[in-house]
């Protein structure tokens, strides 16, 4: 049995990123195209991830999304990631969105998802990534919650037939 060093556990650091919404981000409704909101997610979970394991990691899945309130020409939108679950060369990050109107200073909670991120090395090969660590009720919350995702994740893929 080969010999494991134990993984270093560190605390990530969550990291919000900021937009404006133009003209142009939204679809025919007058609301922010939803691809767009995906992106943003997308990108402040890597950087999240990037800056914790030091790696540029790459997009595995995205999960859970939930869009509960539109977002409107004009508004600031706040993507906020941090970093619930570790597995050996996989990660999950919880990114929830907000707006705020910065007319009448309304702040609003607009969608969430998690997304499954792999660190990988100069060759595109999955890297072990350290632990975190998980002590708060709110962090062991978030931590099952990513697990039943995940467990979700792999009872779909499964089930799906075997590509050709």
């Amino acid at each position: 049995m080969a010999h494991t060093e134990p993984r270093p556990i560190i605390r990530p650091e969550p990291l919000a990123m900021y937009e404006l919404v133009f003209p142009s981000d939204l679809n025919p409704h007058g609301s922010m195209f939803g691809g767009r909101v995906l992106a943003m997610m997308d990108k402040c979970a890597g950087l999240c991830v990037g800056r914790w394991c030091n790696r540029i990691p790459v997009t595995a899945s995205i999960d859970a999304i939930q869009f509960v309130t539109p977002i409107r020409q004009g508004q600031m939108i706040e993507a906020r990631a941090q970093i619930v679950h570790v597995g050996r060369s996989s990660c999950m990050a919880r990114v929830s969105v907000y707006a705020d109107d910065m007319l009448s200073a309304d702040r609003f909670f607009c969608c969430e998802g998690y997304f499954t991120m792999v660190g990988i090395d100069a060759h595109g090969r999955p890297v072990v990534l350290p632990q975190i660590p998980v002590e708060t009720d709110e962090e062991k919350r978030q931590w099952e919650i990513a697990a039943k995702i995940k467990e979700n994740l792999l009872a779909r893929r499964a089930q799906a037939e075997p590509r050709k």
